[in-house]
């Protein structure tokens, strides 16, 4: 193994970890040297049960150190993991298994059912304590990695278009392991994590891998409550806290200020636009250091946008994300060119990264992959602008816009405006069939108890210069909650009619 694969830093990492707690969960923890061991007999296990390196393994399982273990296993033996979503349909996983070509499928206890509506009985592997536990095989020599082997297929999260298999090799992983700290500013052995949500996406790996590069501890929690969040940090002395915004403002609704929260180092949020509300809200019941990163599932942490509370705090930046790490290239460019069609300051475009930790392209698909990677760089679908500072603002999905009477509305800054009013906890909108104008604009949201009305909002956005008239919603729809994905980010497909 060199060292620029995924395989030697887990390897090399365990070793360094020696005899310290390194992942853990409710049911059982690992020191480096059980870990590796753990790795190893897996390793073996899969040898017993016909993988080798080149097979596809999907996934259907929740967090968990033996989750972990196995997927470990997998990037040191040269097996391609590919974790389906636990909350996705059956016809969909069984379409997503067919396309990977998966060899086998590996499932928890509880999800075995399931499991069994996906592939055949033969094919479906348990995952107990036993599967990551037995003795290692006396001779078991793990595959030579190279840097451009295939390690990893992600299916993206799909929540405002069709999933993408998304294929990473050694090296890319090894990238955003190395990478990953400068998201988080926690570079040290001695600090910890909370992982509470389900490795189906790149928000696990780009919080697990970087972790297990610093050598730093890993807590898995299966399943989502506020209380028992902020319960947790406080009792293991979680240092990185890291969640989406929509699942933040329910961890500060649920009395933060009633645990001790003094170990945090950083409260971490991605996936959506931050706001002044969400920051000042996070330093003030949190922690006083808030950090945000623009990450993806192509992109990989060696292409984040990075921004610490000298950015947040400043008025105006909170809805950055920040710069580019160290080694990152962006630019924006026009949607509708190429990658040399790079726009001007200030100008709204689509985003484009290039780092070490670009996926090498989409599995099965070699037309998508020629038309969003070239040369290392990789185009976004996101839109965005960089000011005069350098700063990085994401604007929206160039699929998020709703075209209402040949306007152009970006989905995000409409939820941006409405929730700049106090009265106002979650927003999501989507534009909706209209056959007079093609689409227009309606708003979902969750409101606090003094809920202000309809007339209310779109008063209080033309009165704060918030949004023009052509960017009001035409209808407001008020929940009690609103639908998120497995990664708790809002699920706007779910909200259209």
């Amino acid at each position: 193994m060199t060292a620029t694969t995924i395989a030697s830093i887990i390897e090399q990492s365990c070793v360094a970890k020696g005899k310290a707690e390194f992942i853990a969960d409710e049911n059982l923890n690992l020191t480096g040297e059980e870990l590796w061991q753990c790795i190893h007999s897996v390793a073996g296990n899969f040898k017993i049960r016909g993988l080798s390196k080149g097979d596809v393994l999907a996934f259907y399982c929740g967090s968990s150190v033996s989750q972990a273990v196995t997927f470990f296993a997998c990037l040191v033996s040269g097996i391609i993991p590919c974790c389906l979503h636990v909350r996705e349909t059956t016809e969909r996983n069984r379409k997503n298994i067919d396309y990977i070509k998966a060899k086998k499928i590996i499932a928890d206890p509880g999800l075995l059912v399931d499991a069994a509506a996906l592939m055949s009985e033969e094919k479906i592997l348990s995952l107990t304590a036993e599967f990551i536990a037995p003795p290692p095989p006396e001779e078991l020599n793990l595959p030579d990695l190279n840097p451009d082997d295939p390690a990893l297929i992600l299916i993206s999260s799909g929540t405002t278009g069709v999933p993408k298999c998304i294929l990473h090799s050694q090296a890319t992983l090894a990238a955003t392991a190395k990478y990953g700290p400068y998201s988080y500013d926690c570079w040290s052995p001695k600090d910890s994590t909370i992982v509470v949500m389900d490795p189906s996406f790149a928000a696990w790996i780009h919080t697990v891998l970087p972790f297990i590069f610093i050598k730093g501890r890993v807590l898995f929690r299966g399943g989502f409550d506020p209380a028992e969040f902020l319960k947790t940090l406080a009792q293991e002395k979680i240092a990185l806290a890291p969640l989406v915004p929509t699942v933040w403002r329910m961890v500060m609704a649920a009395e933060p200020e009633k645990y001790d929260l003094s170990h945090l180092k950083t409260a971490f949020y991605s996936g959506e636009p931050g706001s002044e509300s969400l920051v000042e809200d996070l330093r003030a019941k949190i922690c006083g250091n808030v950090m945000t990163s623009y990450l993806s599932s192509e992109g990989g942490d060696a292409s984040g946008v990075v921004a610490g509370t000298d950015i947040l705090s400043v008025a105006g930046q909170a809805s950055s994300t920040g710069r580019p790490v160290k080694d990152a290239k962006l630019r924006i460019i026009d949607p509708e060119g190429t990658f040399a069609d790079e726009l001007p300051t200030g100008e709204i475009g689509e985003i484009a990264v290039k780092s070490a930790s670009v996926a090498i392209g989409y599995f099965g698909d070699p037309g998508l992959t020629m038309e969003k990677f070239s040369d290392g760089w990789w185009r976004s679908g996101d839109l965005g602008f960089i000011d005069e500072r350098g700063l990085v603002y994401v604007k929206g999905r160039l699929d998020n816009r709703i075209n209402t009477g040949g306007i152009k509305v970006h989905a995000e800054e409409v939820e941006a405006a409405l929730l700049k009013h106090p009265g106002v906890q979650l927003a999501a909108v989507v534009g909706e069939s209209d056959p007079l104008w093609g689409e227009h604009i309606e708003a979902h949201l969750v409101v606090n108890d003094e809920a202000p009305s309809e007339s209310e909002l779109l008063e209080f956005c033309l009165e704060e210069e918030l949004l023009p008239k052509t960017h009001l919603p035409k209808i407001i729809h008020f929940h009690q909650t609103l639908p998120t994905g497995p990664t708790g980010k809002l699920y706007r497909r779910g909200l259209k009619s």
